[in-house]
């Protein structure tokens, strides 16, 4: 009786008299990060902040959790750094300890996103991870919010949206298909150049592996651009992937893609 009578208490004292959460005891955070030709936090992986179009106020103590969340133009999960997404909100008091036989920091006080893009069929649409369908994140006292900020990570650090530091044009994922299969596997981020219709000060790189006779290459750049967006911008502009023989591209079939961009839904449920 007594330790429910504190409990009580606590919870009476984080009260906001001049907010009543709209008479509702959920509410919706929609967080929706992009990359911009100026800006690239996902590709990057540095640091965004995005705000809300009205304050978000809190009434009372609540409980946050995950429940869906959307990715366009992730990396697939081709390694083990991959295999989920490590997201930071800084405004959100994630309390999440790791035991990590590499001292992994990106484990710590982060939540873990299970990354079901599992194929390069999904590329250029949108991917579901269902994995973390309303999952608990963390409790979050009386407050009024202005903004979100935080980090999206591989699991050592890394980006799940492209190329890096060395790319030129915000992260954005290019494909051409070749006329010819490789002749032997090619990791992804192996050297990428071709024959003339690029600019910029470097060469591209893979940006999933390819087995052998694959002939979908899709590429980042690793300092260089394509210098048009119409299809048949590399016709004739043999690819050299990752130091092997020239291949001819299919003419007609290069396609720039959009931006990398994520989606994470949370919702807010306030205790009785």
């Amino acid at each position: 009786m007594r330790q429910q009578n504190q409990q009580s208490a606590r919870s009476m004292m984080y009260q906001n008299s001049n907010y009543d959460f709209e008479r509702r005891e959920r509410k919706t955070i929609i967080l929706d990060v992009a990359d911009t030709a100026s800006t690239s936090p996902l590709s990057l992986a540095t640091v965004f902040s995005v705000n809300f179009l009205e304050p978000l106020l809190i009434d009372k103590l609540s409980d946050v959790y995950i429940d869906s969340v959307l990715t366009h133009n992730s990396v697939v999960c081709h390694d083990g750094t991959k295999m989920a997404f490590s997201l930071q909100i800084n405004e959100f008091n994630v309390n999440s300890n790791s035991a990590s036989t590499a001292s992994n920091q990106s484990l710590f006080n982060r939540i873990l996103i299970p990354n079901d893009h599992s194929s390069i069929d999904d590329v250029h649409s949108c991917v579901v991870h269902k994995g973390k369908k309303m999952n608990y994140v963390c409790s979050i006292n009386p407050c009024r919010l202005s903004k979100l900020s935080g980090k999206v990570t591989d699991l050592s650090g890394g980006s799940m949206f492209g190329a890096g530091s060395a790319s030129a044009d915000g992260g954005t994922l290019h494909f051409i298909k070749l006329s010819s299969g490789l002749t032997t596997f090619v990791a992804a981020g192996s050297t990428v150049t071709f024959a003339g219709g690029t600019g910029g000060t470097g060469a591209f790189i893979t940006a999933f592996p390819m087995d052998k006779d694959a002939v979908d290459l899709y590429f980042y750049s690793n300092g260089g651009t394509v210098t048009s967006t119409t299809p048949n911008a590399l016709n004739s502009q043999d690819a050299t992937v990752n130091g092997a023989t020239p291949i001819t591209p299919t003419a007609d079939t290069y396609r720039k893609g959009d931006f990398p961009r994520m989606i994470v839904e949370f919702v807010v449920i306030s205790r009785d």
